[in-house]
């Protein structure tokens, strides 16, 4: 039996993770969309992983795996801005990068490039999913301690969200440059 369908399955099942989530949003079960959430964000860690292993990596994985991640810090951060849990421009800043660093990869992609998450995109990635976590703490044990780590862990993401996205624009003239037949992907962050 083929599995190499396993890694896009697990990336897909994350991003559609983000419905339960936002529809289980609510103080007195906050503790379930907080479960959810997490075991969501912890697949993040599998599906590429596990395509390398495998040996199923494809350019539907590469796309699939940061945008189901986008969906479901996205999806969540917009339910929480619904309930006062986070402020409005945190999420523009973050959605904002988000726009940016995907249509630099459907350029690159257009182009025949593959853009890879560096570290530094993975480093943002996971700051987010940290932070996002702490404010559905925050959200179902509303205690100045967990409001105050999820506050500290927010900053850091948008900073990270901030100078990641700055990083990329800086060199997507030079990621862009590369003949539109380049066979090797480029290292960039495109998370």
């Amino acid at each position: 039996m083929r599995v190499y369908w396993v890694p896009n399955a697990i990336s897909i099942l994350r991003g559609l993770a983000s419905i339960p989530v936002v529809l289980l949003l609510a103080p007195d079960t906050a503790i379930f969309a907080l479960s959810l959430f997490t075991l969501a964000a912890l697949t993040d860690a599998v599906d590429g992983p596990l395509a390398r292993r495998l040996r199923a990596t494809s350019a539907l994985g590469a796309f699939l795996d940061p945008l189901a991640d986008k969906v479901l810090v996205l999806g969540t951060l917009l339910a929480l801005l619904g309930h006062d849990a986070v402020d409005a421009w945190v999420v523009a800043v973050i959605f904002g990068r988000e726009v940016v660093a995907t249509g630099l990869r459907g350029v690159a992609a257009g182009r025949g490039v593959s853009i890879e998450a560096s570290a530094y995109g993975k480093a943002k990635t996971v700051f987010q999913a940290v932070a996002v976590a702490g404010l559905l703490l925050a959200l179902a044990v509303p205690t100045a301690e967990i409001a105050a780590a999820a506050g500290v862990a927010l900053a850091g993401a948008v900073a990270l969200t901030v100078a990641s996205g700055v990083d990329l624009v800086l060199r997507a003239p030079a990621l862009l440059a590369v003949p539109a037949r380049a066979s090797a992907p480029l290292r960039a962050d495109a998370r």
